[in-house]
């Protein structure tokens, strides 16, 4: 993926102010760029400290765990050049992973609950949480982590799409095997959030 931009053009009060959830999308492409961007802002590394070398992510995480998994579901010529198919994002090399080959999101928009309108964004960011990474460490509370750090991640979504004049919505109300199933998710990630983006 392209290198992520660490200065924008809008101000972040605006982003805030502006940001909103659609129902839907024009269709129009977006590009690879833009879809870096959102990626990095969901859980992208920060440059590395120059003293002590040490890489953190764009939102704090109990004991350093950083659970969540990001993946991207794109369609045919949704992404400039980037083929359909569902990507894990790989924040370490800020690159992508195909997981499951082609145009997933009509299945996905079923899989949550007949919602189809996602399949109109050329993207879908699925937000999820390795719990086990979690809860090994804090047991049961280690949960309300994991939600409070996807929580993080979303809202970093929403004002980066704002930022990139992007459209978003959210969706939580789908069939996690449903889901798991289509993408082709690895085993131990759960679905936590729907998160469709385009024009």
């Amino acid at each position: 993926l392209p290198k992520p931009r660490f200065t924008g053009k809008v101000p972040l009060e605006t982003a805030i102010l502006k940001k909103k959830s659609v129902r839907g999308f024009s269709g129009s492409a977006i590009t690879i760029e833009d879809l870096s961007q959102l990626l990095w802002a969901a859980n992208g590394n920060l440059p590395a400290d120059a003293i002590s070398g040490a890489t953190t992510k764009v939102f704090p995480s109990a004991g350093g765990l950083y659970q969540l998994e990001i993946f991207a579901v794109a369609g045919v010529e949704s992404v400039t050049g980037l083929p359909e198919g569902v990507f894990h994002y790989k924040p370490e090399t800020n690159s992508l992973l195909m997981i499951n080959p082609g145009d997933h999101r009509s299945l996905l928009g079923r899989a949550a609950l007949g919602q189809m309108w996602i399949a109109s964004a050329p993207v879908i960011i699925v937000v999820g949480a390795n719990f086990n990474r979690m809860t090994v460490k804090y047991g049961n509370r280690g949960l309300q982590y994991v939600f409070m750090e996807s929580g993080a991640s979303i809202q970093n979504i929403y004002l980066q799409a704002e930022a990139l004049g992007l459209k978003v919505g959210s969706v939580g109300a789908f069939q996690d095997s449903h889901v798991n199933a289509v993408l082709k998710l690895p085993a131990d990630v759960n679905p936590l959030m729907l998160i469709p983006v385009g024009k």
